[in-house]
């Protein structure tokens, strides 16, 4: 039996029996990794996007392992101010890894894109589209030619730059912005 400590971000839940939980969940060091625990009304339900420190208890042969001591570290910033359209996105980046991320790929690099976006303050839509096609960069599935040019440009700056630089950009239009959700 091994215990390992890390941060993680939940990536899928499953309910799997009446009380048990299945959650698939993502780290800079170990990948992609399946954990059950047993929900419990004394502590507080974790949801997807959350980014949390815990131990995981594995065996040998075993493909779903157990955790425990649950501490949640940060958590995508849901106010009252966040509309569908954020919501989904966020949610489409977190399919993304889920889904398309192969694990040769530098996973802390993605793990920290995530935790750069829960920590923000203010995150907006175009933030988190311009934080999707950064991961489509990392992933290689980014194309950075377009027929437009600036879009062109703009693809070229997020598949050289890091994701702090990446976050600042503020003088995209509806208009870009439109065109960079179709990418």
């Amino acid at each position: 039996m091994s215990v390992f400590k890390d941060k993680w971000i939940i990536l899928k839940i499953e309910k799997i029996k009446d009380k048990d939980l299945l959650y698939t969940i993502f780290t800079n060091q170990y990948w992609k990794i399946r954990a059950n625990k047993r929900f419990s009304k004394t502590e507080k339900s974790l949801d997807l996007w959350y980014i949390i420190n815990f131990e995981i208890i594995t065996r040998e042969n075993i493909s779903i392992h157990k955790i425990r001591n649950i501490k949640i570290s940060s958590e995508f910033n849901i106010k009252k101010d966040k509309n569908f359209s954020e919501l989904n996105q966020y949610l489409s980046i977190l399919w993304k890894i889920f889904r398309e991320l192969p694990d040769w790929i530098n996973h802390s690099e993605i793990f920290n894109i995530i935790e750069k976006i829960n920590k923000l303050e203010k995150i907006d839509e175009t933030k988190l589209i311009l934080a999707k096609l950064k991961i489509e960069s990392i992933i290689w599935h980014l194309n950075i030619i377009h027929k437009n040019e600036i879009i062109s440009k703009i693809l070229k700056y997020i598949s050289n730059s890091p994701i702090e630089n990446i976050l600042k950009l503020t003088w995209i239009n509806e208009e870009l912005k439109k065109e960079l959700e179709i990418i």
